[in-house]
Formats: C-alpha cells, structure tokens, sequence
C-alpha cells in the first residue's frame, strides 16, 4: 500500500512539475520563454521531440488544454489536463558537462522509451538532427517520442550538475 501512495505522490508531483513547463518558438531559444498559447491557466504549451519516417529528429509545439476540476477538496478547483498513463517515475543526475563530447563528434542518441522529462535542477540544452537546439531549465518539460529507428538527439549539461525526472 505504501508502494502505491508513494508511486501515486510521485506521479502527481511530475503531473505538477509538467504544469510548471513553458516553451520555446523557435530553435536555440529557451523553452522558459513564454508563448502566445498561454493565455491562462486552462491551456499549457509544451515541446514535442519527434521522429518524421526518414528518421530525423524534430522539435514541434503542443498544447494541452485544461478543464477545472474539483482535484482535492476541499482545496479550490484546478486545471487539469486529461490523465496519462504511466508505468514508472525515476531521476537522474548528469555531471557537469555530460554529452559536450558527442555534440563535438555528432553522436546522436535515441530516446530509450516514449517518455516525458522534466528538468529539476541545471541547465541542459538538446539539439536535433534538423540542427534545432533548446535550452532548458528548472521546471521544463519535453516529450521524447525520438526512440529507434531515430538517429535521435544529442542532450548537453551545462557548467553546473544537473537532474532530471523522467517519467514513463
């Protein structure tokens, strides 16, 4: 029982984390900057890492739309966005630096499953095999759908230790 409410706890704070996230419009801007899709609190954008059928990797923009709801009484109502399964929440730490080797040598690298990153702490920027490049920060959230056949994405840490929450 305990497994389950911990398993649930974490969830709910990637769930959190996710309607921290903002996004960026165009490549090598952050994704912390705001975008003329956040209006309010019932729409969030976010950014989508995909592969297209010649196994290229791409960024693109996505929306969830948000409906109030009644998530914990008798806290007042909140936007949420529809549920997504998912079968497994972990971190990960990454030393200063990490992945700036394989951005020299172009050492791409496919996601190892559909998954959604959050960033916790650190800066990290990631670049496609288009040449788009993001940075990210504390609070935002990708979607990595880019798993093999993919060439992938090359992921850099910038000068300090950085952490992630994925969640599966």
């Amino acid at each position: 029982m305990t497994s389950k409410v911990c398993g649930s706890t974490i969830t709910s704070a990637v769930i959190a984390l996710c309607l921290c996230a903002l996004s960026s419009s165009a490549s090598a801007e952050d994704i912390g900057k705001t975008t003329s899709l956040q209006i309010g609190p019932s729409r969030l954008a976010y950014v989508r890492l995909y592969c297209t059928p010649d196994h290229e990797s791409h960024f693109a923009e996505l929306t969830a739309d948000l409906a109030k709801q009644n998530f914990a009484p008798p806290a007042a109502p909140i936007y949420i966005s529809p549920s997504q399964p998912a079968s497994s929440v972990f971190f990960a730490g990454f030393e200063a630096h990490w992945g700036a080797a394989d951005l020299v040598n172009h050492l791409y690298h496919p996601t190892p499953a559909v998954q959604l990153l959050t960033v916790v702490q650190g800066v990290f920027s990631i670049t496609t095999t288009d040449g788009a490049s993001r940075q990210l920060h504390a609070g935002d959230v990708v979607h990595l759908e880019d798993v093999a056949p993919c060439k992938g994405h090359i992921t850099v840490v910038g000068d300090t230790t950085g952490f992630l929450v994925f969640a599966r």
